[in-house]
């Protein structure tokens, strides 16, 4: 299934979304996120202020950040308990591996811990981003340690993942 980008204007009132939230960013401004279920398929998106560069106002930009099958998100949460969290001698990844990938419901899905800005990225290599400014690439987004152990996240991708697995959703 092939989905539009969707437009930051139609986020915040959308009938799809399962989840929304948001994060502080270092700029002291929030950034909104939302989870949408549309058919069999959860799609992350964002918005936020882009600065004020060259003279010209800051203004509000975002749209899709990554398509999923739904069944993919219990399987992001499996890849970080059970495959980052865990030791090689517990069936997680070799020590010196920071990506684990598998194909879901005919798309391949990529978690990689990230560094620096500690999270983990969750990719999908079977679809191009939709890019505002001209990128190629696949579809991924970073969910940050403090997204999903500080402020929560993680447990309510629980939720979600929950629901879709009894059919709720």
């Amino acid at each position: 299934m092939k989905f539009e980008n969707l437009r930051v204007d139609e986020l915040d009132n959308n009938p799809d979304t399962v989840l929304n939230f948001k994060s502080l960013r270092s700029n002291g401004k929030y950034r909104f996120f939302y989870l949408l279920l549309q058919h069999d398929y959860l799609v992350l998106a964002s918005k936020g202020i882009f600065p004020s560069i060259n003279g010209k106002p800051e203004r509000v930009t975002g749209g899709t950040d990554i398509e999923i099958p739904k069944s993919g998100l219990q399987w992001f949460i499996n890849a970080i308990e059970q495959k980052f969290m865990r030791t090689e001698a517990e069936g997680g990844l070799k020590r010196e591996e920071l990506t684990f990938s598998e194909v879901i419901d005919g798309e391949k899905l990529v978690t990689s811990r990230w560094f620096g800005t500690s999270g983990y990225a969750l990719a999908n290599a079977s679809r191009n981003l939709h890019s505002n400014f001209g990128g190629e690439g696949q579809q991924e987004f970073c969910f940050t340690d403090k997204m999903l152990f500080d402020e929560g996240l993680l447990d309510n991708l629980k939720v979600i993942a929950e629901k879709i697995d009894r059919g709720e959703l």
